[in-house]
């Protein structure tokens, strides 16, 4: 009889052989996400009520006069301020600092003359409390361009769009840095209700109407309870330079060969409803040739998953990156065998391995999320080489993360994306 062993995988566990998904924390991403990847608490849905902690401060209305500013002036995106500091590439801290009243980093207070044009979006039309002014009528705003944004796939956005980082601590991306990026989301019924846009993985995108995720992430899910998020970055706020898009899935393939027991062949496409809008921050990614080999390349996952493993592990708020070596598949194997997977450990051949750095891995949360590559001689353009799969642990000194291997389905992918008369073009280098 085999030994009641579980062997943690990036959201999986096995139980005497029996394989169950553990999701990232059920949260809705309507309310700002509502925290889906700042918490960790194990059976949220279960516990009795708790009382709500303090709320945090709540940003004033976005153009709204009679706010927090001085004077005149109105909390606006800093894209929409003439005297927003363009000087060191639109440097924003986004540790959010006491000196600026509008509370969220990417606002800033903004006289009515340096308001490049109303604000609108997300705010608005909202009116405040106070007897304040009601706030120009709003326009939707057209973001700046950081430069001319050439179509074609894989086109990662190093400086990001329109303003850089700064304060990064916990790796974070910059805005719009991987913009093939997709939050896969749910709905579901908890305890009677229906709860709608509740975290279930990542994605990344192949062409505008198509999702490649991890089979472990959407198998034996409906495509009526999922829809797919473009252009999320920073959960906790909506006032990024471009309003993330939603679309529905309308068709779930998950690979025929795919075997939960050990997640072999773990990889599904989504097909949407309708296509994204492109912009400079959804783009598609490209995909290898199939069979391609990256061993001992540099390259960068992404993901809102935990930093750590285990309870102490909390989930990124901004989309994190890490940069990860590609191990070749006996190492990783050898590596794999010393864990509690034991020496007669086989690693199968759809899988790809990377990182093994101490402290740098994918972790619960990540699963689906891609793993890029860069593609040789071409500056700034990768290929997606893995999907966010299962691993021992997360950051072990030596010990892998363990990807599903793209380059393995390049053909598979191809098959259904023709039949579906999308053709390969969008992700072909």
């Amino acid at each position: 009889m085999r030994s009641p062993v579980t062997v943690t995988l990036l959201g999986v566990v096995t139980l005497l052989g029996c394989t169950t998904i553990i999701l990232a924390d059920e949260l809705s991403l309507d309310d700002l996400i509502n925290q889906v990847f700042t918490t960790a608490s194990a059976g949220k849905d279960a516990a009795p009520p708790t009382p709500a902690p303090p709320p945090a401060p709540t940003a004033p209305p976005v153009g709204q006069k009679g706010g927090p500013c001085e004077g005149d002036a109105v909390c606006i995106q800093r894209y929409l301020c003439s005297n927003a500091s363009t000087s060191g590439e639109g440097l924003i801290d986004i540790r959010f600092s006491d000196d600026n009243p509008c509370v969220d980093y990417l606002l800033q207070c903004c006289y009515p003359d340096d308001i490049i044009q109303a604000p609108g979006g997300n705010d608005g039309g909202h009116t405040g409390g106070g007897g304040g002014v009601p706030p120009v009528p709003p326009v939707p705003p057209t973001p700046p361009t950081t430069g001319v944004h050439t179509a074609g796939c894989g086109k990662r956005n190093t400086e990001g769009i329109g303003f850089r980082i700064t304060g990064a601590k916990d790796s974070e991306s910059e805005y719009g840095e991987f913009p093939w990026m997709m939050a896969i989301l749910k709905t579901e019924e908890v305890l009677g209700q229906r709860r709608e846009n509740v975290y279930q993985c990542g994605g990344s995108l192949i062409h505008n109407q198509v999702v490649l995720t991890a089979a472990h992430c959407v198998n034996n899910k409906q495509a009526s309870e999922l829809k797919v998020r473009a252009g999320e970055w920073d959960t906790q706020t909506k006032n990024e330079i471009y309003p993330h898009q939603d679309r529905s899935v309308v068709e779930v393939i998950v690979h025929p060969e795919y075997y939960k027991g050990g997640l072999h062949n773990d990889v599904a496409l989504l097909f949407l409803d309708s296509p994204f809008q492109p912009n400079e921050g959804i783009q598609p990614v490209c995909l290898p040739p199939q069979d391609a080999k990256f061993d001992h390349q540099t390259c960068f996952a992404s993901g809102w998953g935990k930093d750590v493993y285990g309870k102490a592990g909390t989930y990124q708020v901004i989309l994190k990156k890490i940069d990860l070596p590609i191990v070749p598949n006996d190492k990783c194997q050898a590596a794999l065998r010393t864990t509690r997977l034991g020496a007669k450990f086989t690693l199968h051949k759809s899988f790809i391995c990377a990182g093994g750095v101490p402290g740098k891995d994918t972790c619960k949360g990540d699963g689906g999320s891609p793993l890029v590559c860069p593609i040789p001689n071409k500056q700034h353009q990768y290929y997606q080489t893995g999907v966010v799969a299962w691993g021992i642990g997360c950051g072990e000194n030596g010990i892998p993360g363990v990807y599903g291997d793209v380059a393995k389905f390049r053909n598979w992918i191809d098959q259904h994306m023709t039949q579906r008369n999308f053709g390969t073009s969008s992700y072909s280098a």
